[in-house]
């Protein structure tokens, strides 16, 4: 009889270990440095913000989504490096792009006056708890100044 009990009791442990977690919240850049700067392809290095809104630690293997910048895509951006998150955290993922000179072009009257602009994140994540591994999609958008004279000094903003 106890013997049915634990396995009941191991079953609903598992079953409510096992929620399906959250898609991550997109909070903004909190830095952004330019690594190489040409007329062609430039190097960017920036630190993403987010939030994991679930009451668990999850593990993040894979990031694969487009930057848009007003609407127009900017870079396409990948992370394929295990980073463990914690509950109910906010937390920062570096992010090392390439983006060609023309896209920047685009918005330069909107950067030099360093008027806020639309960054939108669209792909997938997966995410891992335990054995359980699952791709969500992501969808993000922030307003947010990108002050060009700190990111060509190269310092935070």
């Amino acid at each position: 009889m106890k013997s049915n009990h634990s396995i009941l009791i191991l079953f609903v442990v598992l079953l409510t270990s096992c929620a399906a977690p959250k898609p991550f919240i997109f909070k903004g850049l909190s830095s952004i440095k330019v690594e190489k700067a040409s007329f062609g392809k430039n190097l960017f290095n920036a630190q993403f913000l987010y939030e994991n809104p679930n009451k668990f630690e999850v593990t993040l293997k894979k990031i694969d989504c487009d930057i848009l910048l007003n609407n127009q895509l900017l870079t396409h951006y990948a992370l394929d490096t295990i980073f463990v998150i914690p509950a109910n955290a906010s937390f920062q993922l570096p992010a090392k792009m390439e983006i060609e000179l023309s896209s920047l072009l685009k918005n330069s009257v909107d950067i030099l006056f360093n008027k806020p602009m639309k960054i939108n994140v669209k792909g997938n994540a997966t995410l891992s708890k335990g054995l359980f591994t699952k791709t969500l999609p992501i969808e993000f958008e922030v307003e947010q100044k990108l002050n060009l004279g700190s990111i060509l000094s190269g310092s935070k903003y």
